[in-house]
C-alpha cells in the first residue's frame, strides 16, 4: 500500500486536525518539490508539532522521512496521469463540486466513483482473492451479514453465489445473524460486510463465528476498523473520502454508490471462484439460466 492510499485508509479515525493535513495532501499534488513541515502547517491550519504528530501515527520517525516517501507516491500519480490533460484530484473534499451546474455535479459523482475503484484495484491482494475463492468454495455454507447499504451487497453476494451451488443466505437484522453465527461450524464462512467498518452488530457476529471456530471474513474500507480487526481476513475497498472530509463546507452528499467497490469485490470473487470449478457446473449454470429466461418476457 503507497502512501496515499495508507492515508485514505486510516482517515476515518484520524482527528480533526490530521484530517485537514490529510485533506491538504489529498486534495491536489502540490508542485515539485512538495511541501515544507510548515508550508503543509499554514495550509492545513494547525501547528508544526501537529504536522510531526501526524507523520509518527502514520508510522515515521521524522518528517524528512515521510516527504520522500510522499513525493514517490506523487511522483507515482503524475506517471499515471500524464496524457489526461487535466490532474484530477486524489480527494473529493467536502462532498461537493466545485460548481452547481449539472455537467460539474455529474463529473464530481462520476469521478468521484471511478477513484473508489481505482483505490480499490491498488488496494487488492489477488492472492489473498484466490484464497478466499477457496475458502468460499470449500465451505459447508456461507453466511453474509450487513447493516444498511451494506446488506444490499449481502444480498447481492448471496444471490451470486447461489447461482454456483453455494449455500449461502444474507442476514440484516440481528435474530437472523444471532442464530446464524451461533449454529455455524468449524467448516462454514461468515462473510462481514460493512463500509467504514463500525457496524456493532457486523462485528459481534465475526467475534462470535471466530470463538465458535468459523472462519470469517470482512469486505471494508477501513484499516484497523472493528470490523476489519474482527475478521482473521480482511479485504479492503475504496471509499468517497470527500464525504468524510473535514473541509469548512458541511458534507450532505451519502452517495448510494459507496458500496459500488463492495459489489466489485463481490464480482472479482465470482469470477475467480467460476474459473475454479470443473465442465459439471457449467451445465448446471446453464439449466439454471434457462430455468430463470423462462420467466422472462
Amino acid at each position: 500500500m503507497d502512501l496515499i492510499l495508507e492515508i485514505k485508509a486510516k482517515y476515518a479515525h484520524m482527528n480533526p486536525a490530521m484530517k485537514r493535513i490529510a485533506d491538504a495532501l489529498l486534495e491536489r499534488t502540490p508542485n515539485q518539490n512538495g511541501y515544507t513541515i510548515g508550508a503543509l502547517a499554514q495550509k492545513s491550519r494547525v501547528s508544526n508539532a501537529t504536522v510531526t504528530r501526524f507523520v509518527h501515527y502514520l508510522g515515521f520517525e521524522n518528517y524528512k522521512s515521510f516527504h520522500r516517501e510522499m513525493q514517490n507516491a506523487y511522483a507515482l500519480r503524475r506517471g499515471e496521469d500524464q496524457g489526461e490533460g487535466v490532474e484530477p484530484p486524489f480527494l473529493f473534499a467536502g462532498g461537493f463540486p466545485n460548481r452547481k451546474d449539472a455537467k460539474s455535479v455529474c463529473h464530481y459523482v462520476l469521478e468521484s466513483e471511478m477513484e473508489m475503484l481505482k483505490d480499490t484495484l491498488s488496494l487488492m491482494d489477488y492472492e489473498l482473492m484466490e484464497h478466499v475463492a477457496r475458502i468460499i468454495l470449500n465451505a459447508r455454507q456461507v453466511l453474509f451479514v450487513g447493516e444498511g447499504y451494506s446488506y444490499l451487497a449481502a444480498q447481492s453476494a448471496c444471490m451470486r453465489f447461489r447461482r454456483l451451488g453455494v449455500m449461502c443466505v444474507a442476514y440484516a437484522d440481528y435474530h437472523g445473524m444471532a442464530a446464524g453465527v451461533c449454529m455455524a461450524k468449524p467448516d462454514d464462512l461468515i462473510v462481514g460486510i460493512s463500509n467504514m467498518g463500525g457496524s456493532a452488530l457486523v462485528t459481534e457476529c465475526l467475534e462470535r463465528a471466530r470463538k465458535n471456530g468459523a472462519k470469517t471474513i470482512a469486505i471494508t474500507s477501513v484499516k484497523e476498523s472493528p470490523v476489519d480487526r474482527a475478521a482473521e481476513i480482511s479485504l479492503l475497498t475504496g471509499f468517497n473520502y470527500g464525504s468524510f472530509s473535514s473541509m469548512d463546507r458541511s458534507t450532505c452528499y451519502e452517495p448510494g454508490s459507496e458500496n459500488i467497490p463492495q459489489y466489485s469485490i463481490i464480482d472479482c470473487l465470482y469470477l475467480i471462484c467460476v474459473t475454479n470449478m470443473d465442465e459439471s457446473f457449467l451445465e448446471r449454470y446453464q439449466e439454471t439460466k434457462a430455468m430463470i429466461e423462462e420467466k422472462r418476457w
